[in-house]
């Protein structure tokens, strides 16, 4: 960001009220300057407004009265001698009912670190993104419909602790996370809410400061060489950004002028009694440009590669209303947003958390869409882990749950996800929640794995569950590294990376991800045998991996599966591999389709097909007819 002092003009004003100021962040808040450092706030009915300032090297408070702007007496300005980089600063409030308030600056780029919480005026960035980094964020992301996704979702601040229990630097996680997530073999990133909020418990999603990253890390700069750093080493970063509630702490935005101006102020719509936080009230044209501004400030100054955009619920339906009635208001807001992101920064990713059955979440905003890229697949995520919860002996009664997602799935562009969600508050991670003895749980858990590698949709996993946690998310300091100490979850790690690095290589898993081409059931109805078959295809035949599911603690030592054409086919992939803890060798095994039609083809193939197992099988084309 440059250090040229801009004036708020006539036209700018007007666009902010409007709703379509998309940089006010460059107006509002505290700017440094070498004589001077300006202020703005917008405080509308404020019988007076200051800035109090306090100088990092004396405790001494400084008091300097604001001015209304000259053609808008909502908004607040003054100008302080010197350059105040580095101080500590709140707007003193005299409300119109005579009442003080000291509030931090909605636009601060920078905050106290917790519990301490005014804001910091930030100094001017001094960090290059290199050409590399550049380059990157510019190509990285085209036709990302048909590269493979694999997002690792993590909470910087309990991935990996200090010796001391400190929390890692943004720089320090650079040097750890980044080569981890390579070598499991992940293609992105994706960092729960990094905006500024007082409660570390809260996991970032109640946010204060809409435009500062939180100091736990560090400061801005910090986190633009971690940025940086994900892009020289070709992952893309997602950030997980709340637009529809912010938190209710006094000392931040909730009754900023002493009455409902950012939250709604309608009966029943404003709290959000689950969480204790408080909706925005996007009808404001003052509201939306701060929302509008706060996104394009993240993909502008940092460059992050999109957003992951949390709780739109509470945007495309009336809040606190049992009846999900529609929300015209938010619809409308949200088609804005993604109109102008997609304007602005052709090459973000916009991603939108689950919106219950909310129609066209990622269709055009041009046929009355919402415009996000994707949406998370939370249907399928509840009906897989259903099933999987289910004792082996009773999933014959819920197979129809590993098929019913296909019925909706093109209506859509979905990423499927096992999230942090899935495995806090009492839910236990992916591992134990899964029935039977030990050894059972972590065959189960590879075939959870793999049947979400190799099912359509981009892919996210939150941290952790790639090796086996044991424990649930519970804030605790860090992951359990120590488990790495175990034969049985480094082989979990393994099988892991194993299975991404044959996603990103393997194009029917990614391809034709949202084209009804790139799907075919050979068997989805096998609920006696708890088994499902089916194809995944790319563009070109020679691509397609013939995939079989066995869910059942029974082990089927001839299953005949039908295949396209009369070929020798040779299995790629098995979770049941010794390395990873299973009893087959390496080396794939080659088999030699019959003329027995099945399962709608011409041709089969007998397998064997241990309990707990997945099994993914391509043609042979090295010109050999194979063997048994």
């Amino acid at each position: 960001m440059g250090n040229k002092k801009l004036e708020l003009t006539s036209d700018k004003i007007a666009e902010f009220h409007q709703g379509r100021m998309a940089d006010a962040y460059l107006y509002f808040g505290a700017h440094p300057f070498p004589e001077e450092t300006a202020f703005s706030v917008w405080v509308p009915e404020a019988a007076e407004v200051s800035v109090l300032c306090w100088h990092p090297q004396n405790t001494g408070e400084e008091r300097y009265r604001m001015e209304r702007h000259p053609d808008d007496d909502s908004i607040w300005q003054c100008s302080i001698p010197g350059d105040r980089t580095g101080s500590v600063y709140v707007y003193e409030i005299e409300t119109a009912a005579g009442e003080l308030l000291r509030k931090s600056d909605p636009y601060a780029r920078a905050g106290e670190k917790r519990p301490a919480n005014r804001s910091v005026v930030a100094p001017v960035s001094a960090h290059r993104w290199t050409a590399g980094a550049l380059q990157f964020k510019r190509n990285h992301s085209a036709q990302h419909a048909e590269k493979p996704m694999a997002i690792y979702e993590l909470h910087i601040g309990t991935w990996k602790r200090k010796k001391n229990g400190d929390f890692l630097t943004y720089r320090e996680l650079a040097e750890l996370l980044i080569p981890y997530v390579k070598k499991q073999g992940f293609t992105h990133i994706e960092v729960l809410p990094l905006t500024e909020h007082p409660l570390d418990e809260s996991w970032g999603y109640q946010t204060t400061g809409y435009f500062a990253p939180t100091s736990r890390y560090g400061t801005s700069d910090d986190l633009k060489y971690f940025i940086g750093k994900c892009a020289e080493s070709g992952l893309g970063l997602f950030l997980d950004w709340v637009p529809g509630h912010f938190c209710q702490d006094l000392h931040a935005l909730a009754l900023f002028n002493g009455q409902p101006l950012y939250e709604d102020s309608r009966e029943g719509r404003g709290i959000n009694p689950e969480w204790g936080t408080l909706n925005f009230d996007v009808r404001r044209g003052e509201v939306a440009s701060f929302l509008l501004s706060s996104a394009h400030y993240w993909l502008e100054e940092f460059k992050f590669d999109g957003f992951r955009m949390d709780a739109l619920m509470k945007l495309l339906y009336i809040p606190n209303d049992d009846a999900r009635v529609h929300n015209p208001e938010g619809k409308a807001f949200l088609q804005g947003l993604t109109t102008s992101l997609r304007q602005h920064f052709p090459s973000a990713i916009l991603i939108a958390e689950d919106a219950w059955h909310y129609p066209k979440v990622t269709a055009a905003v041009e046929e009355d869409g919402i415009g996000f890229h994707y949406k998370w697949n939370f249907g399928w995520m509840h009906d897989t882990l259903g099933y999987f919860e289910t004792p082996p002996s009773a999933r014959p009664d819920v197979h129809d749950k590993l098929s019913f997602a296909l019925t909706y799935y093109y209506e859509e562009k979905y990423i499927s996800v096992f999230s942090h969600d899935q495995v806090v508050d009492g839910q236990q991670s992916l591992l134990n929640r899964l029935p039977g003895s030990q050894e059972e749980k972590f065959r189960q858990l590879r075939l959870l794995l793999g049947f979400w590698a190799v099912h359509p949709g981009k892919k996210l996993i939150f941290m952790g569950q790639e090796f086996g946690h044991a424990e649930e998310w519970k804030f605790q300091p860090e992951l359990d590294w120590f488990l790495f100490d175990y034969r049985v979850h480094r082989e979990t790690a393994l099988f892991t990376k194993d299975l991404l690095s044959l996603y990103r290589n393997e194009k029917a898993l990614y391809e034709l991800d949202d084209d009804r081409e790139g799907f075919l059931w050979l068997d989805p109805h096998n609920h006696e045998q708890s088994v499902i078959a089916f194809i995944r295809r790319g563009k070109l035949p020679k691509d397609e991996c013939i995939i079989i599911c066995n869910f059942s603690d029974a082990h089927y030592g001839a299953f005949g599966v039908g295949v396209p054409r009369n070929a020798a086919y040779r299995q790629m992939f098995t979770s049941n591999a010794s390395i990873y803890g299973g009893t087959e060798k390496e080396g794939g095994t080659i088999k030699k389709a019959r003329q027995a039609p099945l399962d709608g083809q011409d041709y089969s193939v007998e397998i064997d097909l241990p309990a707990y197992t997945i099994s993914i099988w391509k043609q042979k084309r090295d010109g050999s007819d194979g063997h048994e």
